[in-house]
């Protein structure tokens, strides 16, 4: 299973969130976890509330077709706002990185 993770303000990965359900391509087979992250800084300027969200997808679905309905739609996430990618990882710290399942796409 590969899971990709993406940090960015709440209400715009509540939004990508919504669009993945939505889409033909990845609905059902993409399962989404959206934590709310703590700010530590009072002083902060952000005004917005930030969370990261964790898009898993089983990776024999890996597809291309897949990659590229959820790369599309996270650059209209982009588009409304700062969403940094952490980066598609293992679900399991066990798998090899360099197998064709850990491997970034």
């Amino acid at each position: 299973m590969l899971i990709f993770e993406y940090r960015g303000e709440t209400a715009n990965l509540k939004v990508l969130a919504r669009e993945i359900e939505a889409d033909p391509h990845l609905a059902g087979k993409c399962t989404l976890t959206l934590t709310p992250l703590r700010q530590d800084r009072r002083d902060s300027l952000r005004h917005g509330q930030w969370a990261e969200i964790a898009i898993s997808v089983v990776a024999g679905l890996a597809t291309n077709t897949l990659h590229d309905a959820l790369k599309a739609l996270v650059e209209r996430a982009r588009d409304r706002g700062p969403v940094d990618e952490l980066g598609p990882r293992p679900e399991s710290a066990d798998e090899d990185p360099e197998s064709p399942e850990g491997a970034a796409q």
